[in-house]
């Protein structure tokens, strides 16, 4: 299955925050999506914290595929096997990509 950096897939991961099937943003550099055998994710969560710099909010659209407003949980990226992808559901706009880029620098240091 070929995935991008910004989409949003359904995946099962091990550890507390990540066991059932759920969402999660891509945020992996495209260079690797395609040859490397796990992918870096942030899981995506519908019980929303509103903390902003490191929470990143997403709307329920079409284009998100998420049936719930929802935030992207900077503060718990995740690297996965790539078969623990289930399937693609949407895309994070580039805005939210913006902000995802940039709280991933404040929360890594970078």
């Amino acid at each position: 299955m070929e995935i991008s950096r910004g989409d949003i897939v359904l995946a099962s991961g091990p550890g507390d925050f990540t066991r059932k099937p759920r969402p999660f943003l891509v945020v992996q550099s495209n260079a690797f999506n395609r040859v490397h055998g796990s992918v870096s994710l942030c899981p995506v969560t519908s019980d929303r914290a509103g903390e902003g710099w490191i929470r990143i909010g997403l709307a329920s659209t079409t284009e998100t595929g998420l049936d719930r407003d929802s935030e992207v949980e900077i503060d718990k990226i995740s690297t996965l096997r790539r078969d623990r992808i289930v399937k693609p559901i949407g895309k994070a706009p580039a805005v939210a990509m913006h902000r995802v880029d940039e709280a991933l620098r404040r929360w890594l240091e970078l």
